[in-house]
Order: structure tokens, then sequence, then C-alpha cells
């Protein structure tokens, strides 16, 4: 990361241009580059105007979907005043300072572009993309603010106050994230940049448009209370009034929690723009709610067996990935099953099971890829790294991949043909890709391997069955 700051401070010259594009729709597949084949998705507001510099958001979606993207935040944009720049090149596949070269590519690209507002630049992101937009304001200075949806990457020895940011966290009570955003906006807090952490029901990439605009309106109600554009009484209203309503709407469902970190945020989010009367009396009410009460001491009593049973599997994954231990390989698997029986239910401890599964996928992944870059770690470790992997994410078809790789260099071929037939079960398409493997030329030549791909796929390179 370190030498892509130095790469992208080198110089940056950016002057707008006159840019002719259908305004109040979202356009897909602008190219960045025709040479790098990069591309994005635009939308600018139905009153814009080239003759005035504009406030920006470039958004990162992990699976490059450009447009779509940008359609969720296209309300927002358009009450609020912003143009939206969707990058579909963004890859969960790729690390992360190669996404960060495209996005700031995008970025510079924009700038060159557009009437841009350049102390106005916010970024957005989902996952893999919240990392890439969580790492732009150490490369980029005045960069208003960030938008992290269920995940982020934030490195506190690259910040410099002279950029003091907002950091809006947005994640789902179903995400292993949330502890982690939590703890990042209070760091932050601490070092005095504004932040906020917004919260939704479920695991799903993206959030509801609702909490969306409410997010991108706290980018907007700190630009104003910075000066950095005028305060319009109209947009500040409406912000207001639709928060209240999400709120009031959060009461009558009993997602009293919900409402209570809505108030608190809207309590920051307004102060010395509106009168906070009305929000300071929801909170009073809430406190004197015995529903609250019992709902604050059951989310009290599940925390705290969750980070009892993350301090277990901590130690168990490391335990077990170090001394290769196979035979544990069941009783993971019926933590699994366990985690998923108690996900079927309706409760404060089925969320916690849905995030205690995220984060050992999340755990092992990390230490899959530990195993990889170091040369002291044995090939046992990384088979067993992997396998824990697919037995927490049945689609983590990388980690199929090096099972069946690690497998064929030691020789077990059993080993890989069994985690080839579990990949091809669980949906995996690309034949090409099957024999590219690494380490696996006497494999994939045999019989066996062939014969599964084409059950599941329809041909092979090396058998097909059609002939005699």
């Amino acid at each position: 990361m370190k030498q892509l700051v130095f790469f992208l401070l080198l110089s940056l010259q950016l002057s707008a241009q006159d840019f002719v594009a259908k305004k109040g729709v979202v356009i897909d597949d602008l190219k960045v580059s025709d040479t790098l084949g990069e591309s994005y998705a635009l939308y600018l507001p139905s009153n814009f105007q080239n003759e005035r510099s504009w406030p920006v958001i470039f958004i990162f979606d992990e699976q490059g979907r450009g447009k779509a993207s940008a359609l969720l935040f296209r309300s927002a944009a358009e009450e609020q005043g912003y143009i939206l720049v969707a990058s579909k090149d963004i890859d969960q596949q790729n690390d992360l300072e190669k996404n960060a070269l495209v996005a700031s590519r995008l970025i510079q690209y924009i700038g060159r572009m557009l009437p841009v507002d350049f102390q106005q630049i916010a970024t957005a992101g989902s996952m893999t993309g919240a990392k890439t937009a969580t790492s732009i304001p150490p490369i980029f200075d005045n960069i208003l603010g960030v938008i992290a949806v269920g995940d982020h990457w934030m490195n506190f020895n690259l910040l410099e106050k002279k950029n003091n940011f907002v950091f809006i966290g947005i994640v789902g009570d179903e995400q292993f994230s949330v502890a982690g955003m939590n703890h990042t906006a209070n760091a932050l807090s601490r070092l005095r940049y504004p932040s906020q952490v917004y919260s939704y029901e479920g695991d799903k990439e993206w959030p509801d448009t609702e909490i969306i605009n409410s997010a991108v309106g706290s980018l907007t109600l700190d630009a104003m209370r910075r000066k950095l554009r005028p305060q319009d009484q109209e947009i500040i209203g409406n912000l207001y009034r639709q928060d209240l309503s999400r709120v009031n709407k959060l009461m009558s469902q009993n997602r009293l929690l919900n409402a209570e970190n809505l108030l608190k945020i809207m309590d920051e989010k307004y102060s010395g723009l509106i009168s906070t009367t009305e929000v300071r009396s929801q909170q009073d009410q809430l406190m004197r709610s015995r529903n609250y009460s019992q709902q604050k001491r059951e989310q009290s009593r599940v925390l705290e067996k969750e980070n009892r049973l993350i301090d277990d599997f901590t130690y168990y994954l490391e335990e077990d990935i170090r001394t290769a231990n196979f035979e544990n390989l069941g009783w993971w698997n019926y933590q699994k099953n366990q985690l998923d029986s108690l996900a079927q239910k309706n409760d404060a401890e089925a969320k916690m099971a849905q995030r205690l599964k995220g984060f050992i996928n999340e755990f092992v992944r990390l230490k899959h890829n530990e195993l990889r870059e170091s040369r002291r770690s044995s090939l046992e470790s990384k088979l067993l790294a992997n396998m824990i992997q697919t037995i927490f994410d049945p689609r983590a078809f990388d980690a199929y991949k090096s099972i069946i790789s690690l497998s064929a260099q030691d020789n077990d071929f059993q080993t890989a043909y069994f985690y080839l037939e579990e990949m091809l079960k669980h949906g995996y398409k690309d034949m090409e890709a099957l024999y590219e493997i690494e380490g696996t030329l006497g494999l994939r030549l045999t019989p066996e391997y062939n014969t599964l791909i084409e059950k599941y796929l329809g041909e092979s390179k090396f058998h097909d069955s059609t002939r005699p």
C-alpha cells in the first residue's frame, strides 16, 4: 500500500472539461481507458449543469455491478445533488492494492472529465468494495467521507488530521463485521473523525435505499456544517422527517434497539442544523419502555455468549490448523450444523449464529492467505485450513482448487477427486479453469478427473463417454 500511495501522490493534474451525457438516468458501460478495458456507470442529476462544480460519490461494488449499485444511490443523488460514478472493475478476487489502483484511476479520470467539487468527493462500497472505498482517504486529500457497507479497511498509521473525513458504516445485524465496524467508528470518533454506524436486518450485500439515502444525508449535512455547501433548509427538513419516520416505523415493529441506534445518530447528525427536541423526546420514551429494557438485557446476554464462542473458535482454529488435526474436521462440521440449526430460530441467537458462521469463514479465509504466503507452513496445515473453509462456505471455490492442487502435489488423488466433485455439486461451471489448477498435470489426465467433469458439465478435455 505504501508503494501505491507514493505512486498516486507524485502528481495529479485535474481540470474539468465539458461532458455531454443524458441527465436523470444511469448510463452504463462508459470507458475509463480502452487500453485497460476499465469502465463505469454514470448518473448525472436532472438539474446537472457544466457551469458549476458538483459533489461526487464513487461507488465500488465487489462484483463490479456498476449500474445496479448506482441505481441504489440514485434517489439520494437526485434529492441531495450528487454525481454518481460506479466502477465496473472492482473484483473480490483482487487484492486490495489492485482494486485501489482501479478506483484511483477512475477518480483521476472523472476529475478531468467532469466539473467535480474536489472538496466534496465521497466513496462508497459494499464488502470488498467497502475495503476499496475506505482505502481512498489516505491516498487523496480532502475526501469528504466514506460509506462502508458490511466491511472496511482502515490503516490508522496512514491517516492525517488534515483529511478529517466522515466515516459512515452500514452493517447488517447478521454480518460478522458488526463488532469490527463499531470498534473502528469508535476509534475514529476518539480521533475526532465524525463517525456513525447504521444498522439493518439480515446480511444482504447492500441495504435498502432508505438507509442509503440516510447515510448519504450524513455526508450532505456534514458538508453543510463545514460550509462546503450552503445550508439548504428544505434538504435538512426532508432528511430529518425521513429519519424520524424510520424511527417511528422501527418502534412500531418493536425493533427498539435499532430505533435507539438511529436516534443516537440523529442527535449528532442534525446538531446545530435543526432542533432535535423531538429526537430527545423519543429517546426518553424509549428509556422508559419495559420492552426496551428487556431487549437491552437480551442483547447483552447474547453478546456475552458470542464473545465467549469467538474466543473458543479462535483458539481451536489456530490449534487445529497449526497441528494439522484432520480428525477434528468432523467436529467443525458438527459446529456448522449446530449453528445452522440455531440460525433457523427467529431470535437474537439466530442472528448471532449467522455472525459466528461469517466470523469462522472469514478467519479461515485470512488464515489460508497467510499460510499461502508463508514458506514455513506445512502442506497439511494449508489443506486443513481450506477444508474448514469449504465446510462453512460450500461455494468457496478457491479453497476447493487449493485442496485439489495440494492433494495432487501430495499424490493423494482420492482427496482431489472428492473435493472436485463437491465443488461441481455446488455449482462450479468454469471447465477451462479446472485444467489450469497449479500442480495437477498428472491428475487432470486421469480418467476419473475427466469423468467427474463430464458428469457435471457435460464435457471434459480428455474423456468422451460417447466414444466406444
